[in-house]
Parts: C-alpha cells; structure tokens; sequence
C-alpha cells in the first residue's frame, strides 16, 4: 500500500477559509460588518499600493470596513518570520486590542513563503478570532 502525504496547501486554505466564515457570521450575528486590516510587502522602498489597492477593492466587495491609512501596514519584502515584522506585529496588535477583526493580504506568502511559518500565523488568528483574508488564493500554484 502506498502511502500520499495530503497536500499542506489544500489543509491550509481549508483552515483560513473555515476560520474566515466562522469570524464574519460571527461578527455579523452581531449586526456589524468586519473591520480589516490590509497587509503588504514593499519592494525596494516601493510604496505596495497596487496590492493595498487590491486588499481594499477585495474588502470593499465582500462589505467590509477598511480602517483608514492607520489599519495599513507594511514590511519590506525578505523581512524575517512574520512574528519578527514591525508591520505585521501591528497587525497583530490591532487584532489583539480589538480593533479589527481580520487582515486582508494579495497572497498567502505575503505573510510567509513557509508552509509552517504561515499555519502558525492562520492559528494564531484562529486562536484569538481573527481571520485571514486572500485576494488571489491560488495566484501561486501550491500555496494556500
């Protein structure tokens, strides 16, 4: 018998889509919409405003509130881990006071190139009822 190791992409964006659903019914039972955080990596001091753009188009159709330029955060592209980004830790700092409910990003490698890097972030938004929220899920093949 042969043995295939399930797909860690396919798990993962069950676990950010689920936790996704979850949050927003949860937050509208309460007769609220979902307020979000956007996130992006610059590139070479760049401002990443095509990505925010798309962060803030993506939230705008799904009836979401986007936070003013305050609920916009960055790092530069070849940040260390996530945990260890200013940005992101203030992404995490708005989740935690709160103030948003979930984060919207263009790709899941925004947030880490790496399959356990990135779970541990879907965890911790699941752990403290936050969700994560991708533009274009499937802009690279094999990641979540």
């Amino acid at each position: 018998m042969v043995w295939v190791e399930p797909d860690p992409s396919a798990r993962l964006a069950a676990l950010r889509r689920d936790n996704l659903q979850q949050v927003v019914s949860q937050v509208l039972s309460k007769g609220r919409s979902p307020r979000v955080c956007r996130y992006a990596l610059s590139v070479g001091g760049q401002w990443p405003s095509n990505s925010l753009d798309a962060a803030t188009a993506f939230a705008v159709r799904n009836a979401w509130q986007v936070g003013c330029a305050g609920m916009t955060f960055t790092d530069h592209r070849g940040a260390p881990a996530p945990e260890l980004r200013t940005g992101w830790c203030l992404v995490r700092k708005q989740i935690r006071a709160g103030y948003a409910d979930g984060v919207v990003v263009t790709t899941s490698s925004v947030i880490s190139p790496h399959t356990e890097e990135y779970e541990q972030e879907l965890r911790w938004f699941e752990l403290h009822c936050a969700f994560v929220a991708v533009v274009a899920p499937a802009a690279q093949a094999g990641r979540p």
